[in-house]
């Protein structure tokens, strides 16, 4: 049986009628990070159900239906799964497709086109919610036990690279406008700003810091 088949049609059933925040067919948010897994039909099949459960319980019981490994995977995506949030991010940190599927997830919600759909103040406040997702998730060293301090690092990181990049774009850009070089402070801005950007790649894995330089249009 085409289990990805089979995934598509219930997710096309259950998300009928539902729309996203910016008032768009939530299924096609579905389609696209089912459309981002192209190497595993596993993983693919979780993809399409990955808030069925969540968002649309009255289709659940129809998960019993599909393979053990593929109700793994949903499971572990389903927020309820978990105690609170270190213990769901760690639990899908330790499953090689459920956190594919869950980075598909985030990159297509924290994508800027999609965040420029939304009031400027929503936008900000989901930016944070997925950045401390990616800080938890994208940790290269994260250890296995909860709560996490990596992830806490992380987001001070993620914070300090957020900060200079502004400052050091706002200070390139009073120069630029006075036709001027880069003034001594704004070189020193800048080389900050790359040394912790550097460390923040580091600490990440690549998966995760390119998707937080997409959400702040860093790359």
């Amino acid at each position: 049986m085409d289990w990805v088949v089979q995934a598509l049609t219930l997710a096309n059933q259950a998300h009928a009628g539902q729309q996203d925040k910016a008032g768009q067919p939530y299924i096609e948010h579905v389609a696209r990070v089912a459309a981002a897994i192209d190497d595993d039909d596993t993983a693919k099949a979780a993809a399409w159900l990955h808030d069925v459960v969540e968002d649309c319980p009255q289709y659940a019981p129809q998960l019993a239906a599909f393979p053990a490994p593929i109700r793994d995977i949903v499971t572990l995506l389903n927020r309820h799964s978990a105690a609170d949030a270190p213990h769901y991010y760690a639990a899908i940190r330790q499953h090689p497709r459920a956190l594919k599927v869950k980075l598909a997830d985030i990159a297509d919600n924290a994508h800027p086109r999609r965040l420029l759909q939304l009031p400027p103040e929503v936008a900000d406040r989901l930016r944070g919610k997925y950045a401390a997702a990616l800080a938890a998730l994208g940790a290269r060293s994260a250890s296995t036990t909860v709560p996490d301090p990596a992830s806490t690092r992380l987001r001070s990181l993620m914070e300090a690279a957020r900060t200079l990049v502004q400052l050091a774009d706002e200070a390139g850009a009073h120069a630029s406008a006075l036709g001027e070089d880069p003034s001594t402070h704004a070189q020193a801005l800048i080389r900050v700003r790359d040394i912790v950007l550097a460390e923040l790649e580091a600490q990440m894995t690549p998966e995760a810091f390119l998707l937080w330089s997409d959400m702040y249009t860093l790359a």
